[in-house]
C-alpha cells in the first residue's frame, strides 16, 4: 500500500535526512586508522561501529566496544591485544599491529548486523498487548493496531487476536502462538506504514525506520529490521529491549 506521510512526518524526515551523515559501507577495505586511534581503541571502535551500524539496536544502544565484548564477539584474545595497544606509546605501535587492529575493526563491523525476531520471553505482557491491539483497532485515526487489522492480518489471524483479548489470561501455548503470529507479521512487506506509525510517535527511532524504508532496493535483513523495530515502537511497554530478541 502506498505510504502517505502527514506534514509533520515529512518535516521530521527531512530534518533527520539533512542532519544525517552517509555512512561508509561496513568493513570498508579502504578505511584506515592512525596509531593514536589504535591506542585509544575503545573510543575508536565505539565510534566506528556506530557510524557503520544501520540501527542502534545492533550494538544494544550502548557503548559498541563494550557490547562486542559483552556478547562474545570480541574474544579474550582480541581484548588482550587491544589492551596491550592502549599501554604502548602510539609511535611504538608497529605496522603489523596496525594491520591486526584494522582487521579486527573490519571483522567487528561484519559481525555487527542482526535480524530481529521475537521469542516467547520477549513478550512481557501478552494479554495486555492483544487487548491494546483490539481496542486501538476501533479508533478512527490511523495507528499501528488498526493498520495491522486492516492491512496485515487476515480474518482468521485477527479473529484469533480478538479471541485472546477476551481471555482473562493467556497460557504458555497461547503466548507461543502469539509470538509465531507476530513473527509472521514482521515478514510481510505491508507491515510498516509510516503514516500510522508517525501517528504513534515522532522520534529519532521512528526516523531511523523511515530512513531505512526509504531505500529503493532493500535487503531481506533491512525489510526484517524495519518491521521488527516498527513492532517494538508500536508497543514498547509489552516487549523486552530489541537487543534481547533472537537473530
Amino acid at each position: 500500500m502506498k505510504k502517505i506521510m502527514n506534514l509533520t512526518a515529512i518535516f521530521s524526515l527531512l530534518f533527520f535526512t539533512a542532519c544525517s551523515t552517509i555512512s561508509k559501507k561496513a568493513g570498508n577495505p579502504e578505511e584506515t586508522f592512525t596509531k593514536e586511534q589504535a591506542k585509544n581503541w575503545e573510543v575508536t571502535i565505539d565510534q566506528n561501529l556506530k557510524k557503520n551500524a544501520q540501527m542502534p539496536e545492533w550494538y544494544g544502544e550502548e557503548n559498541a566496544a563494550y557490547y562486542m565484548r559483552k556478547t562474545g564477539k570480541m574474544s579474550q584474545k582480541d581484548f588482550d591485544f587491544l589492551s596491550a595497544l592502549s599501554k604502548k606509546p602510539a609511535d611504538s605501535i608497529s605496522d603489523a599491529e596496525m594491520e591486526q587492529f584494522t582487521d579486527l575493526v573490519r571483522k567487528y563491523n561484519k559481525d555487527l548486523p542482526r535480524e530481529f525476531y521475537l521469542n516467547d520471553e520477549n513478550i512481557k505482557n501478552p494479554s495486555g498487548l492483544v487487548k491494546r491491539m483490539v481496542s486501538e483497532s476501533y479508533l478512527r485515526m490511523s495507528n499501528p493496531s488498526n493498520h495491522i487489522f486492516r492491512e496485515v492480518a487476515d480474518t482468521k489471524e485477527w479473529d484469533q487476536i480478538v479471541a485472546w483479548s477476551k481471555q482473562s489470561d493467556m497460557s504458555e501455548k497461547d503466548v507461543t502462538k502469539l509470538r509465531k503470529l507476530l513473527n509472521k507479521f514482521i515478514k510481510r512487506s505491508e507491515f510498516f506504514d509510516s503514516k500510522a506509525w508517525y501517528n504513534r510517535e515522532i522520534s529519532g527511532r521512528m526516523n531511523n525506520v523511515v530512513h531505512i524504508d526509504a531505500k529503493e532496493s532493500k535487503s531481506k535483513r533491512e525489510k526484517n529490521n524495519i518491521n521488527a523495530k516498527a513492532l517494538y515502537i508500536a508497543y514498547p511497554e509489552y516487549f523486552s529491549k530489541m537487543d534481547r530478541w533472537d537473530d
